[in-house]
């Protein structure tokens, strides 16, 4: 082995080798997005490679297939790539990366003692179970980071242990991903699509979400927030992706489109574009989810609603990636996904059961700023965007009964009337105890609020009118 493991990548390995020798033959290794499923995937090649065993590794996308390829060649592992014209066409050596869709097709496959399947999610479908059903005294092992299907039933017809690598607070506590900071400007009125086949009907969906108000719409919040960033945008069809870049293009901004029919050679130019800055943003239609990263991603746009929380948290994790100078990725939300699953940051509890579908709105986890849409926790009682304090029923705002309804007061300001010198010296004075006392940002608009019963303005919070205030003239110059 010609690389370093990362702590939890050892002590995955360690486990899919252990069930191995236990006796368990089918194995699905779950890791999110940069925890290195590759790399995992490698080094149990390799310990294979040391038992004289044959490898099959299984990928449906040339992202994936060029990936695996690249990894094997980095830690010297000599193997031959199954894809129509593909240059390395070895079938002699011990170790094979396929297309799905090309090994399917042909009528023999080459012998494997162990396959490994990539984005496992998708084992149910036709053509891997053609290729699975191939080997059936091969141990199976498959790498994902969603272990469920788009419909939420899990994988234990397929697999018959689990094991977990890590979760994304690990990594982004850690360094390995960046934290995602998601603004929900609005919920789309999904009143009348159908649902086929565990996830929203495709027509249906791209008539409710491409109109011209919604698509300007992601415009505008874009340039009020990720105008500077890179960015992906996820598109519920080909010509409602094409709208979106004719959008950014009509404001200056350099976008292109992406879809299951762009050629090859137009899709490597268009995504080498976008990684050296000559292209700011991709739209695309089903071609990014999967397989591809590009670490200086800081903005991910979701114009496509989902049932499929592992298709919601595959379009985020396209820009968690971490890159130098990178803080933060920005997610906008304007499919409603963060409201019906959840922050990809939640706890997450993972079987071979799959998960509970989501009736709705999943309103009971996440809350929505109303000034400036920062999604967070329910029941923070302030947005550390902008300061907004959530009116709730307490001390400061009780209900009082009026003819049989409930009223609620609006709370409690204690300096109504004073002027802006007033103001800003306050202000002042609350920034400096917040910077002495380490509070976290927004408490001094926070507060200013509850003792003026308005946010600061930019009159309150300029540092030459508050000097002003602080050091006022007598006309024979400063005092």
């Amino acid at each position: 082995m010609h690389y370093r493991l990362r702590p939890y990548q050892t002590a995955s390995v360690d486990r899919a080798r252990d069930l191995i020798r236990a006796g368990k033959r089918r194995i699905l290794i779950v890791a999110p997005t940069g925890a290195g499923k590759t790399v995992i995937g490698c080094a149990i090649i390799d310990m294979a490679l040391e038992r004289k065993s044959r490898v099959l590794f299984l990928a449906h996308r040339q992202e994936l297939i060029e990936q695996c390829s690249k990894k094997l060649d980095e830690n010297r592992i000599d193997h031959g790539v199954i894809r129509s014209g593909h240059w390395r066409d070895l079938p002699h050596l011990p170790v094979q990366v396929a297309s799905v869709q090309t090994l399917a097709r042909r009528s023999e496959m080459p012998p494997a003692d162990l396959v490994i399947t990539d984005e496992a999610h998708h084992v149910a479908a036709g053509s891997y179970l053609k290729i699975l059903d191939h080997y059936p005294n091969a141990s199976s092992l498959g790498l994902t980071a969603t272990p469920y299907r788009t419909d939420g039933k899990g994988l234990g017809d397929f697999y018959e242990e689990l094991v977990e690598v890590t979760d994304i607070p690990t990594l982004i506590g850690e360094g390995f991903l960046v934290e995602p900071v998601t603004y929900a400007p609005a919920v789309p009125d999904l009143d009348g699509v159908a649902t086929i086949a565990g996830d929203y009907n495709r027509k249906q969906l791209a008539s409710a979400m491409d109109k011209p108000k919604l698509v300007g719409d992601l415009v505008r919040t874009w340039i009020r927030y990720a105008s500077d960033r890179t960015t992906v945008a996820f598109a519920v069809s080909v010509e409602h992706s094409r709208h979106i870049v004719a959008e950014f293009e009509a404001c200056g901004i350099a976008a292109a489109h992406l879809d299951g029919e762009t050629p090859e050679d137009e899709r490597n130019d268009i995504l080498a574009r976008l990684a050296d800055g000559r292209l700011q943003l991709v739209s695309n239609m089903g071609i990014l989810t999967e397989g591809w990263d590009l670490p200086r991603t800081g903005c991910v746009i979701l114009a496509r609603p989902t049932q499929s929380r592992g298709l919601y948290f595959q379009m985020v994790g396209r820009g968690l990636r971490t890159v130098a100078g990178k803080g933060n990725c920005i997610v906008l939300d304007h499919a409603g996904c963060c409201l019906r699953h959840g922050h990809v940051t939640d706890p997450q509890e993972y079987s071979l059961a799959g998960v509970k579908k989501k009736g709705g709105p999943n309103a009971a986890s996440v809350r929505t700023c109303p000034q400036c849409y920062l999604t967070m926790p329910a029941g923070t009682p302030t947005c550390a965007g902008c300061g907004h304090v959530f009116i709730a029923v307490q001390r400061d705002a009780m209900p009082d009964q009026v003819d049989g309804e409930l009223v609620l007061q609006a709370p409690k300001v204690y300096l109504p009337h004073a002027d802006d010198d007033r103001k800003r010296l306050k202000y002042a004075e609350l920034v400096e105890t917040a910077a002495a006392n380490h509070y976290k940002p927004g408490w001094a608009a926070v507060r200013f609020k509850i003792l003026f019963g308005h946010m600061p303005r930019p009159e309150h919070t300029r540092r030459d009118l508050v000097h002003a205030v602080l050091t006022p003239t007598d006309g024979a110059g400063e005092r």
